[in-house]
């Protein structure tokens, strides 16, 4: 791969990427940035619309991202982190504004900077993308990926939006432990809501618990 980039370095930006995966904090960074500038000069040559384009523009989004992702952990210190995650996010957003991905990593952001408002309207706008396609349509964000959107809702008390994403995510495959724990976590947090009657509390503490021993009954039958 370093062959590669030493013998044509001004094209093929795939090379970047995988490199920009096997490196880490600013190196990693350098290397999906040469990535997204090689990507963004082939996509200028591309007619808007065609399978081509989006593809790559997708592409584009993903790799702002990942960088994003750099400035919110490994190098969440450096003085230029918050500066950088805006800059990223905001070409992400003009590359592919119809990426889920993208306003869910601007919700952590936004979580991170203690905007929960501007979190919680981040979220609404990610899953107004794909919440009700039908499944298997490609704008549905991965499993894994669902489970850290709940992750957020439920930081964020969106638990409306996080029962519905664990409904779809149960029909989808039940057999996994993060889904009952997440479960779990949800009914807990109504139960601690003080203005219900305190018999929905307490049906939400039982749920909670049932949740989390189905958790419990999952992780030993992955485990076999």
């Amino acid at each position: 791969m370093l062959d590669a980039i030493q013998i044509d370095p001004q094209s093929g930006y795939s090379k970047y990427m995988y490199l920009g995966q096997l490196s880490v904090e600013k190196e990693a960074i350098q290397a999906f940035e040469k990535g997204v500038n090689i990507m963004v000069t082939e996509r200028k040559s591309l007619s808007d619309g065609t399978e081509e384009a989006r593809d790559l523009s997708s592409k584009i989004a993903n790799a702002l991202c990942s960088m994003t992702e750099i400035y919110l952990t490994d190098c969440c210190f450096e003085p230029e982190a918050e500066q950088k995650c805006e800059e990223y996010l905001s070409q992400a957003q003009q590359a592919d504004p119809e990426s889920s991905e993208v306003y869910q990593l601007l919700a952590s952001v936004r979580l991170s900077q203690q905007r929960n408002e501007d979190a919680r309207a981040a979220l609404q706008q990610s899953m107004e993308l794909w919440v009700n396609k039908e499944h298997g349509d490609p704008s549905i964000p991965i499993y894994d990926s669902r489970l850290a959107l709940t992750r957020l809702l439920l930081e964020l008390g969106m638990f409306e939006h996080a029962f519905t994403v664990l409904e779809g995510l149960q029909k989808e495959n039940d057999q996994v432990v993060d889904l009952w724990y997440l479960y779990g976590w949800a009914y807990y947090c109504l139960g601690e809501e003080e203005n219900r009657p305190v018999d929905e509390r307490q049906g939400h503490w039982e749920d909670s618990r049932d949740c989390l021993e189905t958790a419990v009954k999952v992780s030993i039958v992955v485990r076999i």
